[in-house]
């Protein structure tokens, strides 16, 4: 900084008017800046020899990818950590304040979007001193690149002083240090202002910090036009020969370098426009071209709904030759909502074309009708929002109104149109399947919840904002740099995992890492509820009602329905509007972003960079959770994500085409309008269910015509979703037929991948596999031709005959199936002609599929050489229930690993036949018995009945999901007329029947798996009720604080009380400081103490750390100008779904482990030269490269399940959760006996002694225990009411046990350890209670009568001496006698008047010692603590076999419920079988 502050003061006298500590920067350093081009040139020389090693050539092939490239994780790496809320700096902050450090600087950023850039930093200033940790810990470089980036943007001059001063301040005052985007904004902004000097220096300290250039020119800040000014600079400084000739040198050889990679790989030159619009293509940079001949566009009967005219106008651009390639990509994604705008302009310019009229749905002329009023409702209060933020008087619209001006108003107009109608006409506007099915039985008014449709419409709101932002920053190096990265890809070098790792470090040093904005919660529901009431105002719709005239109704209507005993508020159409959404459906309505890819995607470098070209996006499916977000950018950064991001682009540069004579047969069956090969009929023909004659009498008659016509409205509407969702995929498929394809991909959170494009992708149903085909071809092969036949034989449903059988199958069916590639849609057929033949390739379990490969293998046959037939059709090899196959390979189940395929056998084995030979088994059983589900289902069960129930429960199906899926599969049994076997009514109880038979099947043919399951389940639940120690010790003297304080208090207050004062703030936060500042932090923090906050996290063995993320949201309302919203509050820390977390466990779990057999099998793959696609635990590639394939799909799974996978989760937890405590219930053995008063003895209760502190400390932690494991929602007991237990005990004990009580001499009694004798130490108890009691009353007793006779003998002595006291003798009767101790003592003048007090403190004392050996002669004292604690959850047998023996008068005791916590351990790994994996090796069948 010293040098630069003197080229500053060289270049500009009014720049030395910042602080005198950079002038004295600059006097103290201005020496050391002769020497820097001499050091500047050593160093670049250095880093250019440096990066050419990086961008050194891959590895031959010999290299030993999985050794070398570290494609399976060490178990002994050290796993991610999760965060822990209490420790969460970011997380506290939003408890404190209600908004998050990132919305609060959202706020800043909003400030700079407006040119107001003083208030930006003043607002970063004052949360530095508001929030200092905060700052610290969430703030980082880009923040402050905004706020220098806003200082040069300024308005009416740039702040170049401010600007500097900035930059000396992040460094020095809040120690953020500056990395190349910085120094790209501050060189940029200097050059501009044309200040060449300062740049230079800056460009001198930016090389000695470590940056580079090249990475300067990567910055996204930059423009070409700045780069041009930059260059010209340089060229400046060469011509006239000034100083730091040799850094202008460098700086143009930087440029030219980077412009002439760009030619090399666009065959561009230098001086073209920018990359945006220049004809770049990566065909070339592929080093393919596109041999598709040209197709011509043919008619399609299109569905006339507004989704399909939307999907049609954005593909328009693919049938135009004006772009191709890169710049037709940036098109498509550009012209998002551009593109409706557009059409919706041109509607209301032409709005009497009668043209238009008929080409252009009645739902679009409606909706386009809308756009003006709402844009000009939109700009007014844009306006308002104007003035509120340059008067700052309106503070209410302040909140919202900084971001509601960042997005033009006929474009915001066109989003919440869009959006409003794409909810209201589908269903999914609702929460779920529940409350729709409910507001169909309250026959609500439908719609959508007004809280969903705000939520929606705000963030697809913010994200074109967002968008329309990171469009503007890019330049040509940029994307230059982009281009080089998929270069890289798609000649395999970037999967050299060495390669790879260097580029993602590059990529993170050289992004641009945007700072983006972040709306909070109010702020994102005041704009969608802003946005849906102005919406509600302008939307109108023509009505006609009974003859009336035509007049303009509201379109939507809002109104507050009850649901479930809960207030919701509804938006829902109008009646009109609904009766154009049945024919007229804006459901699906599809933009660019949705589409495949022209274009290779872009490299996955780092958590959020990759896919589609000019977005950026999460490579993980999150569901609105920073929890996830924060984890995945961690990993990121720590450099965890780069085989799984390897793996997503070996998926995303496979190129596709369409298949054409697949096209031609579907385009066929669409425009004929026939149900035909799951393309839906364009009407529905089902008859609506006619009522029954004793509808009104017979209740039975009316539930079954309920569901009954339930099922045939469904059914209908099924069909028009089905047909648009066809439609869309045919259009998809002609748009693209005179171009390649690729799928994007990115994954769920256990690291499954998906392709990004929703409507058109090979993940698709049986239509779009059979429609997509590789693009690149390669030779067939005799192999090939082999696998070929065997594909061909699986897709007709016989993939569990052998190899030699499906070959046999094909050969025997040739003819048939060169007939269906000759002429698949026979014109007979098609008409529905009297005796035409149905084609034989539609009985096809995948008919669409099975046509492909009917025409491959034709064409194949035909040709002069069918081993040199240049294939494109993907070959598919799908494993055997994949989850089965892990679990048998983690368990070495011998058994289960034949079952699935894993051994060697002659033939496939088939464990869905497998299972239901068994449930037939059972239902046959049942059936003999008489009972009524089996007998109406015996012999009428089938394999597809059980299949799905099989496959779906390795993944956690439960047994109501198991239900549904049997109910469906059931009603689809028809007999020979039609109709359906079962009836509608029964079908219920037999599915949940046939469920319970399936799930006993499974249990007893994979009892490994079984177990395996059971300790993932245990492990699960475990962890999701712990908590950590240091929580727990918080928790509790956190509650153990409240407590002295509440009372300290209290008594204040009363003493206040006495004396007639009151307490003032002061002194009430001295005696209770939990009060005061940050009172709602504690309090919230002491809310989720009583709630099991740990998720369940694991690490792949691809080194991809995962967490489930059930929990249960909180919610928050926010008041808004159309109803008060409750939404889901994603930043507030929440307790999580415990019973979620446990029952996912298991199926993530394998999920996760077929993921990153996945993923190891992609890389494998493209080293390996092949084309791969897959579809979870199905692989595809070209027929010649089968045999290899299936090598590699071995080999990795084999590598993958040699590591202790199950033994390294053990581990893994162990270590992670290694500070946890669990609750627990536990059950205390007491003794009582029904002849003591109290009912309880005194010897039971005996403890060693504690203090107030240790009893109060474990009531509260019994207390947190409780309401943890209550809020696990798990059963707390095995016993039955605990009252109930004790008083009938107390009936057995007098009847039964007080004969079999025995006296046990206390002081010599050795005690019994309950962990080797249950029984024996709870009757030990039993004695020892027993001669506490019966000592105790002895001693009762035998005291009672010492007292009595003692009593008795002073009180008779008193009387006699007062009596022989009087001077007249006693008569005979008068005369008191004492007993002859007493009158001994008298006789020999011991006792005297005058010594009698003596003597009768003698016969006390004599008695006090009589009393006192009373303890020794009955002991009743038991010293050691007498305790018998047994775990519910450890010791369950033991539990039962106690109370069983109570309940049978064995026993004398009850049992009280106690609970506590307890250090997590977890249970024993099952014990593994001795299926050796290697078998996998040569297993035919293990992919097949």
């Amino acid at each position: 900084m010293s040098q630069l502050a003197f080229k500053v003061a060289q270049s500009s006298v009014r720049l030395l008017r910042p602080s005198a500590r950079i002038v004295t920067r600059a006097a103290v350093g201005s020496g050391r800046l002769q020497n820097g081009s001499l050091q500047t040139t050593r160093f670049l020389s250095q880093h250019a020899k440096l990066q050419s090693l990086q961008l050194a050539e891959a590895p031959k092939p010999e290299f030993n990818y999985y050794e070398e490239n570290m494609l399976l994780v060490s178990p002994s790496n050290s796993f991610l950590p999760l965060n822990d809320y209490r420790k969460d700096t970011e997380q506290l902050h939003y408890m404190h304040t209600g908004k998050t450090v990132t919305e609060q600087l959202s706020v800043m950023q909003s400030c700079l979007f407006n040119g107001n850039t003083e208030q930006a930093q003043r607002i970063l200033v004052g949360m530095y001193q508001l929030y200092p940790q905060a700052m610290q810990e969430v703030v980082d470089v880009a923040i402050h690149n905004e706020i220098l980036s806003g200082l040069f943007r300024a308005k009416p001059r740039p702040l170049v002083s401010e600007a500097l001063q900035w930059y000396d301040v992040m460094e020095n005052q809040y120690a953020i240090e500056p990395n190349s985007n910085t120094f790209a904004v501050l060189i940029g902004g200097f050059v501009n202002n044309g200040m060449q000097n300062v740049a230079l220096a800056l460009m001198q300290e930016m090389l000695r910090n470590g940056y580079t250039i090249h990475g300067m020119l990567l910055s996204s800040y930059l423009s070409d036009e700045d780069i041009r000014k930059i260059e010209n600079m340089a060229k400046d400084v060469v011509n006239k020969g000034e100083d730091n000739v040799e850094l202008a040198s460098m700086l143009l050889g930087e440029v030219k370098s980077a412009e002439d990679n760009i030619s090399a790989i666009t065959g561009d030159s230098a001086e073209q426009e920018s990359v945006e619009h220049a004809p770049v293509t990566l065909d070339e940079l592929a080093g393919i071209s596109n041999k598709t001949g040209a197709y011509e566009r043919q008619q399609l009967n299109s569905t006339n709904v507004a989704g399909i005219m939307q999907l049609k106008s954005t593909l328009e651009s693919l049938y135009l030759n004006e772009l191709h390639g890169y710049n037709l990509q940036v098109r498509l994604e550009n012209d998002t909502y551009d593109a409706a705008l557009a059409r919706y302009r041109e509607i209301n310019e032409k709005r009497n074309d009668p043209l238009l009229s008929a080409n252009t749905s009645a739902l679009r002329r409606l909706s386009a009708s809308w756009l003006p009023k709402l844009e000009s409702m939109i700009e007014e209060e844009q306006q308002r929002c104007q003035v509120a933020m340059e008067g700052h008087s309106d503070k209410d619209r302040l909140k919202y109104g900084r971001y509601f001006v960042q997005l033009d108003a006929s474009k915001m107009a066109t989003v919440t149109i869009l959006e409003t109608l794409r909810l209201n006409a589908t269903s999914n506007g609702l929460h779920s399947q529940s409350e729709r099915q409910n507001l169909l039985n309250q026959k609500a008014s439908g719609g959508v919840f007004a809280s969903t449709l705000v939520t929606k419409l705000s963030k697809a709101i913010h994200n074109e904002i967002r968008f329309e932002q990171m469009k503007k920053r890019t330049n040509r190096h940029v994307f230059g740099h982009r281009l080089s990265l998929a270069r890289l890809a798609t000649s395999g070098k970037l999967f050299n995992m060495a390669v790879r790792r260097a580029k993602m470090r590059e990529h993170r040093e050289h992004s641009a890492d945007l700072f983006l904005d972040e709306w909070g919660l109010d702020t994102r529901i005041r704009i969608g509820s802003l946005l849906v009431s102005m919406l509600l105002e302008s939307a109108r719709i023509p009505e006609r009602r009974d003859g009336e005239a035509e007049h303009m109704v509201p379109a939507f209507h809002h109104k507050l329905e009850f649901l479930n005993g809960r207030r919701h508020g509804l938006v829902y159409p109008s009646s009109t509007l609904r009766e154009l959404f049945k024919s007229d459906s804006s459901s699906h309505a599809v933009t660019a972003r949705h589409l495949p890819m022209l274009v290779p995607p872009r490299p996955w470098m780092t958590y959020n960079s990759g896919g589609y070209l000019t977005r950026d996006e999460p490579c993980m499916r999150i569901n609105d959770g920073s929890e996830q977000l924060r984890l995945l950018k961690h990993a990121s950064n720590e450099d965890r994500l780069s085989t799984v991001l390897a793996g997503l682009d070996a998926l995303g540069m496979t190129r596709w085409a369409i298949n054409r004579p697949v096209f031609e047969a579907i385009r066929k069956v669409w425009n004929a309008g026939r149900e035909i090969a799951e393309i839906p009929a364009s009407s529905y023909n089902e008859p609506e269910p006619v009522k029954p004659a004793d509808y009104d009498e017979n209740p039975k008659a009316r539930i079954k015509h309920h569901l009954e016509t339930r099922e045939w409205m469904n059914g209908r509407a099924n069909q028009h979703s089905q047909r648009c969702d066809c439609n869309y995929k045919i259009e998809i498929a002609q748009a693209f037929m005179n171009h390649p394809m690729y799928f994007p991909h990115n994954m769920d959170f256990r690291g499954r991948a998906y392709p990004i494009p929703p409507h058109f992708n090979h993940l698709g149903n049986d239509m779009c596999r059979g429609l997509l085909t590789f693009h690149e071809g390669r030779p067939l092969t005799e192999r090939g031709m082999h696998w070929l036949k065997i594909h061909l034989a699986n897709l007709f449903g016989k993939d569990k005959m052998s190899h030699d059988e499906r070959i046999a199958f094909v050969e025997e069916n040739k003819a048939k199936i060169m007939a269906a590639a000759d002429d698949p849609i026979p014109a007979a057929f098609l008409n529905d002609e009297a005796g035409a033949v149905r084609p034989w390739w539609l009985d096809a379990d995948s008919p669409w599929q099975a046509l492909a490969a009917c025409i491959e293998y034709t064409n194949a046959v035909r040709s002069p050489d069918p081993a040199a037939y240049i294939s494109h059709l993907h070959i598919h090899q799908d494993g055997t229930c994949n989850g089965l196959q892990h679990y048998a390979a983690m368990g070495r189940d011998s058994k289960g690993a034949h079952e699935v395929n894993l051994a060697t056998s002659d033939r496939p084995q088939d464990v869905y036949s497998g299972i239901l030979r068994v449930a037939e088994r059972y239902v046959n059983e049942d059936a003999e018995l008489g009972v009524e589900e089996a007998l109406q289902l015996k012999n009428r069960l089938t394999r597809k009945i059980v299949k799905q129930t099989v496959m779906t429960n390795v993944y956690g199906v439960t047994l109501m999901g198991a239900k549904e899926q049997i109910i469906a599969r059931l009603r689809e049994v028809k007999d020979e007329n039609g109709a359906h076997v079962f009836d509608i009514m029964n079908l219920s109880k037999l599915a949940l029947y046939l469920a319970k038979k399936i799930f006993a099947s499974l249990g007893e043919m994979f009892t490994q798996a079984q177990e395996t399951q059971n300790w993932l389940n245990e492990s699960a639940r475990r962890i999701s009720s712990s908590m950590t120690r240091a929580a727990l010790a918080d928790t509790i003297k956190m509650a153990a604080d409240a407590r002295k304080s509440s009372a300290r208090l209290r008594t204040a207050v009363k003493q206040a009380k006495a004396a007639g004062e009151t307490l003032d703030c002061d002194e009430v936060l001295e005696l209770w400081p939990d009060l005061g500042p940050g009172a709602m932090r504690r309090k919230r923090l002491d809310t989720l103490a009583d709630k099991p906050m740990t998720p369940v996290a694991w690490t792949t063995p691809l080194g991809m750390t995962v967490l489930q993320p059930y929990r249960k949201m909180v919610t928050r309302r926010v008041a808004t100008n159309l109803q008060n919203i409750n939404v889901h509050d994603v930043n507030m820390p929440a307790q999580i779904n415990s019973q979620k977390q446990k029952t996912a466990f298991p199926p993530n779990f394998v999920h996760s482990l077929d993921a990153s057999h996945m993923v190891l099998s992609a890389i494998e793959c493209k080293v390996a030269g092949l084309v791969f696609a897959s579809v979870h635990d199905s692989y595809w590639t070209h027929a010649c490269d089968v045999d290899k394939m299936n090598s590699i799909l071995r080999e990795q799974f084999v590598k993958m399940h040699k590591q202790p996978i199950m033994a390294n989760v053990k581990a893994e937890f162990e270590q992670r959760y290694s500070d946890h405590m669990v609750p627990i219930v536990v059950w205390d053995y007491v003794n009582s006996f029904s002849f003591e008063k109290n009912g309880e003895l005194k010897g039971s209760q005996k403890r060693l002694s504690k203090s107030g502190h240790e009893k109060q400390a474990e009531q509260i932690e019994a207390d947190l225990a409780r309401k943890h494991i209550e809020s696990c929602d798990e059963t707390e007991g095995v016993l039955g009411g605990t009252d109930d237990l004790v008083q009938m005990q107390i009936e057995v004990n007098d009847q039964k046990l007080a004969a079999s009580m025995e006296v046990v001499d206390l002081t010599s009694i050795e005690l019994i350890d309950p962990a080797q004798d249950l029984f024996g130490a709870a009757r030990q108890a039993d004695l020892i209670a027993y001669t506490q009691s019966v000592n105790g009353n002895r001693i009762k007793d035998e005291r009672r009568a010492l007292m009595k006779t003692y009593r008795e003998r002073v009180s008779q002595l008193r009387k006699y001496m007062t009596q022989m006291a009087k001077k007249t003798a006693p008569s005979e009767e008068d005369k008191i006698e004492l007993c002859a101790a007493e009158q001994a003592a008298v006789d020999s003048k011991q006792v005297t008047q005058s010594t009698l007090v003596k003597y009768i403190e003698n016969l006390k004392t004599e008695r006090d010692v009589l009393i006192d050996g009373l303890d020794a002669k009955y002991p009743v004292k038991f010293d050691r603590p007498l305790a018998i604690s047994i775990s519910q959850r450890d010791d369950k047998e033991q539990l039962e076999q106690l109370e069983t023996l109570i309940k049978q008068g064995k026993l004398a005791g009850r049992l009280v419920k106690g609970h506590k916590f307890t250090e997590l351990t977890f249970d024993d790994l099952p014990a593994q079988g001795d299926f050796d994996i290697n078998q996998v090796l040569q297993s035919p069948y293990f992919f097949s």
